[in-house]
């Protein structure tokens, strides 16, 4: 059975800044803060590849409540930057969808994420690399909790897909799984990717063969 754990943590560039955090009040501080992220502990699956490779191996031996800081090279983060995943382009490809580049900006070019190095005559210098390939990364982490029953591990899960499994309702019958889902849930635009991306990790980690997912919709009581 796979571990299932819930952790805390802050990502920095060795002798650098800090670009990851779960920390809210520390995100708003470093000028990092995401209003569109969800900061709080996040549930990961060792050794599944949810976190960089350097992180999961120290997340296999971890106990709850214990903390690290552990010191991760480019091979085992985000790779050693490639210079084949630095191009040139003209000018005029940015001018003609009417975007004005700037280096450090982040744009999309063919359907990749690619971050702008220099616009000098004509051209412009745009880098598909992560941007923190090459860097070794430094995580202080924290186990905040981990799963020993079914039930909380199908929490873990609902958590990654739906970001919270509060008022999630969750009944087990052998091998059926049942999931009642809230209703602030189900009416997210983005339920039906919620509910394939969570039913993928149960398939996958869990022995269940069939899920149910229950919604409960009430008529408007008259004013």
């Amino acid at each position: 059975m796979e571990k299932f754990v819930r952790i805390s943590y802050t990502g920095r560039i060795k002798e650098g800044n800090i670009f990851d955090t779960t920390d809210k009040d520390l995100a708003k501080k470093e000028g990092i803060f995401d209003e569109n992220r969800v900061y709080k502990p996040l549930s990961v699956v060792v050794g599944q590849g949810q976190v960089i490779e350097g992180l999961d191996e120290v997340l296999k031996d971890m106990k709850k409540g214990e903390k690290r800081a552990v010191e991760i090279p480019p091979e085992k983060g985000y790779g050693k930057k490639d210079p084949n995943l630095i191009k040139l382009v003209p000018l005029r490809a940015f001018k003609k969808e009417g975007v004005r580049p700037v280096p450090g900006m982040p744009v999309e070019l063919d359907g990749r994420i690619a971050r702008i190095q220099t616009v000098s005559g004509g051209r412009v210098r745009v880098d598909f690399n992560h941007e923190l390939a090459g860097k070794t990364l430094v995580y202080n982490v924290k186990i905040e909790d981990i799963a020993t029953k079914n039930e909380d591990r199908i929490r873990f899960l609902i958590e990654r897909s739906f970001n919270d499994a509060e008022d999630f309702n969750i009944k087990i019958n052998k091998k059926i799984l049942e999931i009642e889902i809230p209703e602030k849930a189900y009416k997210d635009r983005n339920v039906l990717l919620r509910k394939a991306s969570l039913s993928g990790d149960i398939f996958r980690f869990l022995n269940f063969e069939s899920i149910m997912f229950v919604e409960v919709w009430e008529k408007e009581k008259s004013k």
